[in-house]
């Protein structure tokens, strides 16, 4: 990394750092982009943006994310938005990855965007508490618990990897490229002993610091014989894999362990939901 882009990169972080600490978001713990957003006075909405990721605009000030992405990349787009906004770029339109191509130049302001997104959502410090609280090491990582890990901090499974290599240095290069070769629908394969087709969130009782958020028609694996509160979910099986459940409408539900050590909202918005971002859990939407 040049020293240009390393200056940026250092102050990217301690940046993402600040909108955490105003936030009262603790540097150890995951967050929701979307909440932090709207705390920090930022209004979010989520629109069928077919050819973008997202928008932004500092009249309001307003960030636009395209609801046709994963939650993965939904929520770094949000969090890459913000970026433009804690450094006053100005107003900012940013095409799908897919279209960008490889001769894009180097843009400072992407650039610097992206590594406060990745600080904001992936600090090093919550990425080594969770690896700890799991009991796991960066350096015997499988793409099991890399998923895990993902689904904990809001992220998709190849963001983490690749900022856990580039980005923290808890990768070697060839690991990282060992576990990047393997695709999520083969990780939740292996982790359900089946084929899955779904978006699969993984909560376990290392899960801390922000609801468990998901999409109707998503799989969220609990741990075993996890009590349920609320109609939002629907039990599909429970053994020693796990509490397997599928949510079923948007609304906010509850999930505990049987002698209640454990307990996490489970907040579920509708597949593709267009509209303000704060009322995506809701089953009534009326933004006018």
């Amino acid at each position: 990394m040049s020293p240009e882009r390393r200056r940026l990169a250092l102050r990217a972080s301690a940046s993402a750092l600040r909108t955490r600490q105003k936030a009262h978001i603790a540097p150890d713990q995951p967050c929701s982009v979307f909440d932090l957003a709207d705390e920090l006075g930022v209004e979010v909405r989520l629109a069928a943006l077919p050819s973008a990721e997202g928008m932004y605009s500092p009249n309001k000030p307003v960030i636009i994310v395209s609801s046709l992405r994963p939650p993965g990349r939904q929520a770094f787009t949000c969090a890459h938005e913000l970026g433009h906004h804690a450094y006053g770029h100005g107003e900012q339109f940013d095409e799908l990855v897919g279209q960008r191509g490889k001769n894009r130049r180097y843009d400072p302001k992407e650039f610097e965007a992206d590594c406060f997104a990745s600080a904001l959502l992936m600090p090093k410090t919550a990425v080594l508490k969770g690896l700890a609280a799991r009991g796991w090491s960066p350096k015997t990582l499988s793409p099991e618990q890399c998923y895990r890990l993902a689904s904990w901090l809001g992220v998709g499974y190849a963001t983490l990897v690749a900022n856990m290599n580039w980005g923290m240095g808890l990768l070697g290069t060839a690991q990282a490229e060992t576990l990047e070769r393997v695709k999520p629908p083969q990780i939740r394969r292996s982790i359900l002993g089946q084929a899955c087709k779904e978006h699969l969130v993984i909560a376990d009782e290392a899960w801390t610091g922000r609801a468990i958020d998901a999409q109707t028609g998503d799989l969220i694996l609990l741990p075993s014989d996890t009590t349920i509160e609320g109609e939002v979910v629907e039990q599909v099986c429970n053994g020693a894999r796990g509490c397997l459940v599928r949510t079923l409408k948007p609304g906010v539900g509850r999930a505990s362990s049987p002698d209640a050590t454990w307990a996490q909202f489970l907040r579920v918005s509708r597949k593709q939901f267009a509209g303000l971002a704060r009322f995506r859990h809701l089953e009534e939407v009326d933004d006018e």
